[in-house]
């Protein structure tokens, strides 16, 4: 199966600067609400609308590690189930590194309870995760199993096709922004 998250280039613009302002050092956070299209051998998330989350939405945030507050958790699920749309949760590793972006293991912990909720709320829905950093993104989705993430084929900006690095899961993209 190949996964696809399409979103415009204005959309992009606005969360990539969103998760990486000059100057910051701390983790930042977004979320897609996008529609879901399943075919035999794809399923394409398209973005319908976005949310930022500002310093107000954490209940921790640093350079390394984030936590969102019950509120904004609250307001995230209650969107996607208004709007019938899955969550792509989006967020960024600001530091510079010579190695390929991944999500680190800390997310990797915070997927094993965060994923199995959002599929109890948004029953059907695939979830998808996209770490941002300095050189590149990767991400994983959440379509079989909320146990067993798979990597994105890729991010489509109105019709670029920009690859993940797929480093999470041992691949070997090379990540373009």
């Amino acid at each position: 199966m190949q996964y696809f998250i399409d979103v415009t280039r204005p959309q992009k613009a606005k969360i990539w600067t969103h998760l990486s302002p000059k100057g910051v050092i701390t983790e930042s956070a977004a979320f897609i609400f996008a529609s879901v299209h399943e075919s035999a051998h794809a399923v394409v998330l398209t973005a319908q609308d976005f949310m930022l989350v500002g310093e107000d939405g954490f209940r921790a945030q640093y350079d390394d590690y984030i936590e969102l507050s019950d509120e904004a958790r609250i307001s995230i699920i209650k969107k996607a189930h208004q709007t019938n749309t899955a969550l792509i949760e989006l967020h960024s590793h600001p530091f510079n590194s010579p190695w390929a972006p991944a999500f680190s293991i800390a997310d990797m912990n915070g997927f094993g309870e965060t994923v199995p909720h959002m599929w109890w709320r948004l029953p059907g829905r695939p979830y998808a995760a996209i770490v941002v950093a300095p050189n590149g993104f990767d991400s994983l989705v959440w379509q079989e199993s909320p146990h067993t993430p798979e990597s994105l084929t890729a991010l489509r900006v109105d019709g670029k096709t920009l690859l993940p690095t797929g480093m999470t899961l041992g691949g070997h993209h090379v990540s373009q922004m």
